[in-house]
């Protein structure tokens, strides 16, 4: 499923929990997509200290190799 997808489905069971009213059906989409950023920003975010660490550990490397030749 992609993005709009789920966006799609979280404003439709938005609009089902909160009695169907006839809003517009923008303001479900942006309540719907600020849900769905913020669920994917935190995904994204865990994963890059992760990511940072295996780099700086390899630089640790790289630089400890560096001052051996020296």
């Amino acid at each position: 499923m992609g993005r709009e997808d789920e966006i799609r489905l979280i404003a439709y069971t938005i609009w089902e929990q909160e009695g169907r009213h006839d809003r517009s059906d923008l303001e479900y989409w942006f309540r719907a997509e600020s849900m769905w950023e913020d669920q994917n920003r935190k995904i994204t975010t865990k994963s890059i200290p992760i990511v940072s660490k295996q780099a700086d550990k390899q630089n640790l490397k790289l630089n400890a190799k560096k001052k051996q030749k020296k």
